[in-house]
């Protein structure tokens, strides 16, 4: 049954719900737009108080705030394709967090000036730092700023959370200059169709569930024109570069083949996961046959959440927690301290999990250098065989 909320990108009253979050802990529903395929989180939260941070595996993940520094390098790869960094450009980051970007631009931007944007007050001030860098610790929406005043507007996985994104598109289209340049990224519903996907997808942070099509559509809505698309083959992200054109007043047309792979993905993620669920039991199992020795598990996110907590696997079994960024901002997990790598020259381990999906083949390698007669065991190759296991 449709509800009387229009769609944040073609503005039909065409909303139907076609996903329940596990562990929502915001009453979200996840709805499809029947017209262009749009999926998006209601109701829309606009000015929810901040949670404590957590790691867990179902839809209340989040506050962590250190993901986007990952995608800082591929940021600023594509700008140098495009834009010439050695003029004093003028660069407004919005949704600054860390100052990672701002950081690393000012290194191949050295006559810039950027306005950070960031609401957040435990991360803002991480650019005071920053010569060439102004701070403002707001939220985007509530931000004044003057007509064409900018060069280059940067947001990295913020317009997923917005309730309104295409009004703050509107917003980021009457700040650039003439012919700027925006450099959006945001996560990507193709992460949907993995097999390997456990973690709850549709958290609760999140508002607006982009494919490419969809992000674009609503990029080119708001007046600018797409000179880089999103690359096909990274499934979790979608980065793109538009340039400042004009304006559109046309009516967004019905997009059905969006529409019937947005219910497609939401089909095959809703099969696979449950199937995975059921799985991680299996692999709680292979790891405990391993308890003779001393084991070790890289990864302390959400995936080794789901392990302890749909898996039953028994933290006492671990010797210990290996995590290269997270023990920063979660020092321990469920009841284990999070250590950096190097802890694994102390700890002496026989068999090292590496609980990654992302990350799985650059962890592999550390672990190799840092305990070369470790036997190594991967989540991937753990969830297959699982899954063999149990439909046998």
């Amino acid at each position: 049954m449709t509800t009387s909320e229009r769609c944040e990108l073609c503005h039909q009253a065409s909303l139907e719900p076609v996903y329940r979050a596990a562990g929502t802990a915001r009453d979200l529903t996840v709805h499809l737009c029947r017209h262009c395929g749009l999926l998006q989180s209601l109701p829309r939260i606009d000015r929810a108080p901040r949670r404590g941070a957590t790691a867990s595996g179902a839809a209340d993940w989040g506050n962590i705030r250190y993901g986007k520094g990952f995608r800082t390098a591929e940021a600023i790869a594509a700008l140098r394709r495009h834009a010439d960094l050695s003029t004093p450009v003028k660069l407004l980051d919005v949704g600054s967090n860390r100052g990672s970007f701002a950081r690393q631009f000012l290194t191949v931007a050295p006559n810039a000036s950027i306005l950070a944007v960031e609401p957040d007050k435990r991360v803002a001030h991480s650019v005071d730092e920053l010569a060439g860098v102004e701070l403002i610790c707001a939220r985007i929406e509530d931000v004044s700023l003057a007509d064409e005043s900018f060069d280059i507007v940067h947001s990295c996985h913020t317009i997923e959370h917005l309730a309104y994104p295409g009004r703050v598109l509107a917003e980021h289209w009457r700040v650039l200059k003439p012919g700027g340049l925006l450099v959006l990224d945001a996560p990507s519903t193709a992460l949907l169709e993995s097999e390997d996907v456990v973690e709850e997808w549709f958290i609760d942070k999140h508002l607006y569930h982009f494919s490419a099509r969809t992000l674009m559509r609503m990029v080119s809505v708001a007046g600018f024109e797409i000179i880089e698309t999103p690359a096909p083959g990274d499934r979790e992200n979608l980065l793109l570069l538009a340039v400042k054109t004009g304006l559109s007043a046309q009516a967004l047309a019905p997009d059905p083949r969006e529409v019937c792979e947005a219910e497609a993905r939401i089909t095959t993620y809703g099969r696979n996961r449950a199937a995975n669920l059921a799985a991680l039991t299996a692999v709680a199992t292979e790891i405990a046959r391993l308890s003779t020795g001393r084991i070790v598990i890289w990864g302390a996110g959400r995936l080794f959440d789901a392990l302890i907590t749909s898996g039953g696997l028994s933290p006492s079994l671990l010797a210990g927690l290996i995590d290269a960024h997270l023990g920063a901002y979660l020092p321990e997990r469920h009841g284990l301290a999070v250590q950096p790598p190097q802890a694994i020259g102390e700890i002496l381990p026989d068999v090292v999990v590496v609980m990654s999906r992302t990350f799985a083949d650059e962890i592999t390698r550390t672990v190799r250098q840092l305990a070369p007669n470790a036997q190594i065991l991967t989540y991937g190759e753990m969830i297959g065989r699982a899954r063999l296991q149990v439909a046998a």
